[in-house]
């Protein structure tokens, strides 16, 4: 560690050349516009985190291709500055302390940023990002770190102000908070490109572990291990070169060992299997489910299934739409890593992952990609394309194409009944399986092997204890998609007790339930009740009478 000495009537200050996170960017003020209260100027906050105070002059700031030196500054201990462009002091220095570039300049959508010190040392670094806003807060607010504890972490440290001004320049974070980095690194994803495999992490591992070489090894398979790299400053991604391609059908297992993060914490060992697939054939990946008429705040979704025996893999495949000329535009890539589909298998791609989860229980197999087709909510066509930009199958959808009981389509994905054939045949999700199964089985899958079916279970139930067999469901298994149901209960006597459903859209197979309420709120004496259900769909208009009891309250 070097020292300076500067005297200042007679008193000695001790200024030290800063060492890595020392100084840490805290705040990134990148899309000014449109202001809510601070200077529509860009600007980042620097941050000393040790009990020394340091000069800054020489270190550098690197953002993207570009660079800037500071000038002769001192930070003290535990304070902030406000990092600019030159020219635009005055606008900042009602909020704290300034130093101003002679070049300086931020992306709207994220950039690499670097702090060095004159010797070229690293100081700090972080890869922002737009997607790290909060929703809704994203222009004329600043990122903001929560945990200064914990510089190294990404994307889960950091969030939009919280302050009505857009941010908080010169001062602590309005987010600041305890946030502590305690779980070693997930990988969220990998590939195998011919002789190359790519490593995606949550987070910034640790250089000690990606510098040893002895961390990755080959314990299945007639392959070695050329080497490992990865791009400085993009810590999460790793790359293992392998000696030789693998041919078709051909396997190896990957064992990752003491995988770290930027934090010092540990993850198990990983195992990966990698192989090299046969590509699918013509219909063995289709169009299984579309949602292009969200809910409020959700987003569209489109399901694929694997109809093969085959374990397949998704990466480069795309989804587009056709414009009102009739021409392909928006082509969306939906993996650009290994995505394997099971036989058999549904997956379904969002830009909203969470929104899926949260607003349709029998949600699956969900991949959020960053950007989706722009699907018209009347009408439009969805195309599906292989890896090889090959046309893989396309759907032309209409709101019409909804059962006409939906009154309100919002929300309401078109299901594909059949696979078999090349048939068109799509319905509206049921009401009873949330009016979407987004990466699950399709609520109108047909089973023409099946006989209409109703069943009721428990037979007895009593809702005059809460807790346990306090209500019935009915059970259904259909032959056909599409079908509509009025639903009511009936006494002894004969007379309609509860109306349960008036045109409920089914699917093929689900359930109803019923908590022994009439009409009015109240629970039914102990006794025998009757469901009288009506079948209605395109083929048949049928009726089912199925018993139930409502047990003593004793």
């Amino acid at each position: 560690m070097k020292l300076k000495i500067f005297f200042f009537l007679f008193a000695i200050q001790w200024v030290c050349i800063a060492q890595s996170n020392e100084i840490i960017i805290t705040e990134i003020f990148a899309d000014p516009t449109p202001s809510h209260g601070l200077p529509e100027r860009e600007y980042i906050e620097i941050f000393n985190a040790t009990s020394k105070d340091i000069s800054l002059k020489g270190f550098k700031f690197l953002y993207g291709n570009f660079s800037a030196t500071f000038p002769d500054s001192i930070l003290k201990s535990h304070s902030y500055a406000i990092v600019c462009r030159k020219g635009y002091e005055s606008d900042f220095r009602p909020f704290g302390k300034v130093i101003a570039l002679s070049n300086f300049s931020l992306t709207n959508d994220g950039n690499l940023l670097v702090l060095k010190t004159s010797n070229e040392e690293d100081v700090f670094f972080v890869n922002y990002s737009s997607s790290w806003y909060a929703d809704g807060f994203d222009q004329g607010y600043s990122l903001e770190m929560i945990d200064m504890n914990f510089p190294c972490v990404g994307k889960a440290n950091w969030t939009s102000s919280l302050s009505t001004n857009g941010g908080s320049p010169g001062i602590t974070n309005t987010v600041n908070g305890s946030k502590p980095d305690l779980n070693g690194p997930t990988l969220l994803n990998s590939s195998l490109d011919e002789n190359t495999i790519v490593l995606n992490f949550d987070e910034n591992l640790s250089e000690s572990f990606l510098q040893e070489q002895n961390s990755f090894e080959i314990v299945e398979g007639d392959n070695k291990i050329k080497n490992v790299v990865f791009q400085k400053y993009f810590n999460s991604k790793v790359t293992i070169n392998i000696e030789s391609k693998l041919e078709i059908g051909e396997s190896i297992k990957l064992l990752i060992k003491n995988v770290e993060d930027c934090s010092g914490n540990l993850s198990e060992d990983i195992y990966l299997d990698f192989r090299n697939l046969l590509p699918a054939k013509e219909g063995e990946i289709q169009l299984s489910e579309i949602l292009f008429n969200p809910k409020t705040g959700g987003e569209d979704f489109v399901e694929l299934y694997n109809m093969s025996e085959n374990t397949l893999n998704l990466k480069g495949w795309s989804v587009a739409r056709l414009d009102i000329k009739g021409e392909v535009v928006e082509v969306s890539e939906l993996s650009d890593f290994d995505l394997i589909i099971q036989p058999k298998g549904f997956i379904a791609f969002t830009e909203n992952k969470s929104f899926l989860i949260q607003n349709y229980p029998n949600s699956g197999n969900l991949v959020e990609i960053p950007k989706m087709p722009s699907f018209n909510n009347d009408q439009g066509t969805v195309i599906l394309y292989d890896s090889e930009s090959k046309e893989f199958d396309r759907f032309t959808y209409s709101e019409k194409m909804h059962q006409s009981s939906i009154v309100n389509p919002d929300g309401v994905s078109l299901e594909r009944k059949n696979f078999k054939d090349n048939s068109d045949f799509w319905f509206s999700a049921s009401a009873d399986a949330g009016f979407a199964t987004p990466g699950m089985v399709n609520s109108q899958t047909e089973n023409d092997q099946l006989k209409n079916t109703f069943s009721v279970e428990p037979i007895v139930f009593n809702p005059y204890q809460p807790g346990h067999d306090d209500f019935t469901n009915i059970h259904y298994k259909l032959n056909e998609s599409g079908s509509s149901a009025y639903i009511e209960v009936l006494d002894k006597n004969g007379k309609s007790v509860r109306i349960l459903h008036n045109n409920l859209v089914l699917g093929t197979e689900g359930k109803i339930s019923w908590d022994g309420k009439d009409n009015q709120g109240e629970i039914l004496p102990v006794g025998y009740y009757v469901f009288n259900v009506k079948l209605f769909s395109k083929q048949t208009s049928e009726s089912y009478l199925i018993k139930t009891v409502i047990g003593s309250n004793y």
